[in-house]
């Protein structure tokens, strides 16, 4: 944090945890919100389905709000399983912050998502890059490297699953929405081969869980034999 003066100088100023803490709860407590505006309607009025459903549309087109959620989930997992290097499934631990900021991101990630081809389309096609690219503002892309995108990001946030029953039901619903009639991710997930490509990463060898994902979306998150 900066403070300017008078004239025209800045002068330091150290954060402090209060101020940071108080910061992560408002962002989440935005997108906590947010998620649940744009949940299905328990009405079965044709009017406020409709506005739900171009509210959807229009975050997805007039936003980046997907692309920075992916971002967001994406370093909470790329950290979440550096940290955890090492360890058993029943060792992985996420701090309550961790799993406030995951849960809100993907169950936002999912409404979003919900019967919205567009927004589907979206997350599929959105490139995530890896943390320390992101931390840095790199934007170039390694061809020789496996192009990660939202629905990558998805996939392989159901591996902290473990530590949080919460996020993985919520990862499942939103996987569910993401390729719900849309045989363009579904094909993705097929042909990605996600149980080797997503649900078989070194990160996961370690940690002793895999990720299993079948024709129609449904996922297991179960310990490796």
């Amino acid at each position: 944090l900066t403070l300017q003066t008078s004239f025209g100088g800045v002068l330091p100023t150290e954060e402090y945890e209060g101020e940071l803490n108080c910061t992560n709860h408002i962002l989440h407590d935005i997108r906590d919100i947010l998620a649940q505006c744009l949940g299905k309607s328990t009405s079965q009025a044709y009017n406020d389905q409709c506005i739900l459903a171009e509210a959807r549309s229009v975050l997805g087109r007039d936003t980046s709000l997907i692309a920075n959620c992916c971002e967001d989930l994406a370093r909470i997992v790329d950290v979440s399983l550096t940290k955890n290097s090492g360890k058993s499934a029943r060792e992985l631990k996420l701090s309550s912050h961790e799993q406030e900021t995951a849960i809100s991101t993907v169950r936002l990630i999912g409404n979003l998502v919900y019967q919205c081809q567009h927004n589907q389309d979206l997350l599929r096609s959105t490139v995530v890059l890896p943390m320390a690219d992101l931390d840095a503002g790199n934007s170039t892309k390694d061809a020789n490297v496996l192009v990660r995108t939202g629905l990558h990001v998805l996939l392989s946030a159901t591996s902290l699953g473990i530590a949080c029953f919460t996020l993985r039901e919520w990862c499942i619903v939103a996987i569910r929405n993401a390729v719900e009639n849309n045989e363009a991710n579904i094909e993705m997930v097929r042909r990605l081969e996600a149980n080797e490509a997503l649900g078989d990463t070194p990160e996961l060898q370690k940690l002793g869980v895999r990720v299993d994902l079948d024709d129609k979306g449904n996922v297991r998150v179960q310990k490796r034999e």
